[in-house]
Parts: structure tokens; sequence; C-alpha cells
């Protein structure tokens, strides 16, 4: 917050807002226009101020993580920094213990501004950018990921453990283990954000997400027991909820406006039963309007372009990848240097085969590597001028999704069809009549020229 106060990127509301209706609002605003991040002071009925937006910009988003904000530059610092994890380091207390409330003394309400992040929502949510810890209890490896919380009382809210995801396979292999028994789950709120982005990130166990956090970050982070199991959380950490959740044990959770910008409907959530409530003195919430807004979803976006790149440049030729934030992060581009039939046509099956990306890439569009993927008028103009939609259109049918795909009914959402472009110039259509494609009028030499005498023309810089 400081960091983002000193750069002018920090506003702060004084007057009372009602939590709900007012933060949705307020948020809403500042996610279209590409505000600022947001303290409110004063929430109604609560005496928790709430904080919004924290890395909802590519800027806000680079200076969390001390690096370069131009997007191609952050992707190589992010997979420089992530093949060294750094161990966290456990330390006897911190911040996070400054208050301890164990057993009936545990109570969401005193920590919670109940705030109705959408209209429609069913509930206040607690965990839009609550941090869930769980632990592998075969391999004895921590996971930490964002799910969705919704308040039920003042000891209860529900716990939405997505198919595939590690809280998921966690609970699955609790219950073989263990049966009948609860597993233990913390929640961590309002921490360092390189903990948060690690959370919301795609990561191979072993390590796990801390480890993750640590080299984002260049150094240890440092971690406390719980009150009243063995997770290790952030010592920094604003609050943090410990509970625990018995498995199989379901109730209807939603709706809520998920970020493809839909309210979902209902589904079924696991429990979430608190036992202990620790927090810092004088604790700020952290929280998230969830829904589409220009620069997407940042927080699980760019780590999953960045997995995306790890996994394709194996294929020789692949250059660059680039995910579409502001397609909710549905859409990933990929430049080529093609190199042999059915080349694109690898890229786009590795995408849609790979158990990582599967399930939450819907469209690849693959180019030549003289198009800038960055650049949406260059890739529009390359899907625009190279491709004949019954020979470049691939459509894969009954495809897995994470079930929140609005373009599905909901008695078919899990499911989806996915589609990809081969917007790659059509080399081989052409040499099979026995002809060259026509060549690109760019002349880059004569550019080059140009610009290195520029002053000479007496132009403003504006019009270059």
């Amino acid at each position: 917050m400081a960091a983002l106060e000193k750069k002018g990127l920090l506003g702060r509301v004084k007057a009372e807002v009602d939590p709900s209706w007012e933060i949705n609002g307020v948020t809403k605003k500042l996610m279209d226009d590409g505000g600022v991040a947001v303290l409110f002071e004063k929430v109604k009925g609560h005496k928790v101020p709430v904080l919004c937006g924290l890395v909802e910009t590519l800027e806000r988003f680079a200076l969390a993580l001390e690096m370069p904000s131009d997007d191609r530059k952050m992707m190589e610092e992010w997979l420089r920094r992530t093949e060294h994890p750094i161990p966290p380091r456990l330390v006897k207390t911190g911040p996070c213990k400054e208050n301890i409330m164990v057993g009936d003394k545990a109570d969401i309400d005193a920590i919670f501004p109940p705030v109705l992040w959408h209209k429609a929502d069913g509930a206040p949510f607690v965990g839009t950018l609550g941090i869930q810890v769980t632990k592998d209890p075969e391999t004895g490896v921590q996971n930490c990921g964002l799910y969705r919380m919704m308040y039920r009382t003042k000891k209860e809210t529900g716990l939405l453990l997505c198919y595939g995801q590690h809280g998921e396979q966690h609970l699955q292999k609790w219950a073989r283990m263990y049966p009948g028994k609860p597993m233990p789950v913390a929640v961590a709120i309002g921490t360092d954000p390189v903990y948060l982005i690690a959370a919301a990130s795609k990561f191979s166990h072993p390590p796990g997400e801390e480890e993750y956090a640590g080299a984002l970050r260049g150094q240890p982070l440092e971690v406390v027991k719980c009150e009243t199991c063995d997770l290790k959380v952030p010592a920094s950490a604003e609050i943090v909820l410990e509970g625990e959740v018995y498995p199989g044990e379901l109730e209807p959770d939603g709706p809520f406006g998920e970020y493809p910008g839909y309210q979902t409907g209902q589904r079924l959530a696991n429990l979430f039963h608190l036992r202990a409530v620790t927090h810092r003195d004088n604790p700020i919430f952290l929280g998230k309007r969830c829904g589409w807004s220009p620069e997407g979803n940042l927080l699980w976006g760019k780590s999953m372009e960045c997995l995306a790149y790890t996994k394709l440049r194996k294929i020789p030729g692949v250059m660059d990848v680039h995910l579409v934030h502001a397609a909710c992060s549905f859409k990933l581009l990929v430049s080529i240097r093609k190199s042999w039939p059915g080349h694109v046509n690898q890229v786009i099956h590795a995408v849609w085969g790979d158990d990582e990306l599967a399930h939450l890439l819907k469209n690849v569009v693959v180019v030549d590597e003289n198009v800038d993927i960055r650049n949406n008028a260059q890739v529009e103009w390359a899907v625009a001028v190279h491709v004949q939609p019954d020979r470049d259109i691939l459509i894969a049918r009954n495809c897995p999704e994470i079930g929140l795909d609005p373009s599905q009914p909901y008695s078919k959402q899990g499911l989806t069809a996915k589609w990809g472009i081969d917007a790659t110039m059509p080399v081989e259509a052409y040499r099979a009549e026995g002809t060259e494609p026509p060549l690109l009028c760019d002349d880059p030499d004569i550019k080059a020229k140009v610009e290195a005498q520029w002053q000479k023309y007496g132009l403003n810089e504006k019009t270059r």
C-alpha cells in the first residue's frame, strides 16, 4: 500500500460506505476505467477497512513483483526467478498472531465486513482473495489456492474446491486415508502480494507455492504454525482463519459474479467450519470484485501465460506466447517460425492436451513470427488476411473446462468446445499449386534507415 500511495496509485475513501452496494459500485467503475486501488476506511456497521484493486492493472502487478511492467520482459523475469524456488522460513510468531481467538471466541463477523460484491450474489463472500492452505496427506507438501467462500454464519462459510485443483485433490486423498475425519484448512487474507500471486498461479508440486513466492520475492517467505493444526501460513498476514472441511459435506453455493463477467448459478460446495481466528492489530480486509475488466485476470493469467510458454517452447519454432487478459484469459496467442506441415496443428493440440492448460484455455490463435502478438491490430490483420475458415479453423468438442464458461447453459457447464485458428500465411496451399505466396510490402530496411535519421525530416515524434 505504501508503494502504491507513493506513486499515486492508491485512493482512500474516507466517507462511510455501505457494504451492500457502494463498495461494489466504486470498485466496478475503477475496474472499467483502469483506476487506482482503493481503501475504504469507514465501512458502515463495521470497524475493519476494506482494500480492493491491489494488483488489478499491469502497472500495479509489476510493482508488487518489483518487475518491469513491459509484458514480454515481465514474462522473461518471471521465468528466470521461478527456476529457483526458495523454501520458507519458519518463525515462532508474527503480526498475524497479535490477536488470537480460538473455539467459541472465534467469529468471522469480527473481521469480515459483509461486502456484497455483486447485486445478485447469494450472500456476501468472505473469500474472493482469501488464500486457502491445505496439505497433501501423502507427501506433506502444502498447496495455496484461491477458492471462493460464501458467508453462511459467523462460524461457517462455503468453500468451492473446483475439480482438478490441488485443494480438491487433497480433499479426495484425505477422504481415502482418513474416512469420516475433517481435513484442516487455513485461510490467509492480506499477505505480501507475491504470496497472493503465487497462490493464484499454476505451479507443479513439489515444491509448494510458498517456495515460488520466495523465488518471486527473492528471499524466504516467513511462515508460522496455525493454532489448531500443523498448517503454516504467512507470518505477516492481516487475518488468518483456521478451520476444517468434511469430505462429502456439500451445500448450495452462489450465485456469484465470476471472472468471465456473468453471474454463475448455484452449485454445490464444501463447508468450512471455523475453529480459530488470528489477526494483526487494526487489520485490513483484502477483497476483490470479480467480473470482467479490460486488463482481465492478471492475478492468475500472467502465470498461465508463463506456464504456456514454458511448455510450448519445447516445440521447435515456437517464438512467443501471449494470454489475452481482456478475453477472460480464455484466449492464447502463439507466434511460430513455421517449419513443417502440421506444425500449427501440433501447437494447438499441445495446448488442448495439456493437463494444466486444457481446462482454462479455450481458444488458440497461431500467427507467423513477424506478427507482434501483443499488438491486437497486427493479430486482427493476420486473422483477416491469412485465414480460410473451412481450412484453418479447428474445432474440438466435449473438452473439459472449470464450469464458468457462460457460453454453455448450466446443464452442460464443465464441458466446452474449443477452437484453434491457423492465422499463419498458407505457404503450403500456394506451393501445392506451384506458386509462392505474395511478399509483404513491409520494407523494413527502408523504414530502419528513415527512423535512424528521423530528426532530418522535422516532424513531431508523435507522427511516427
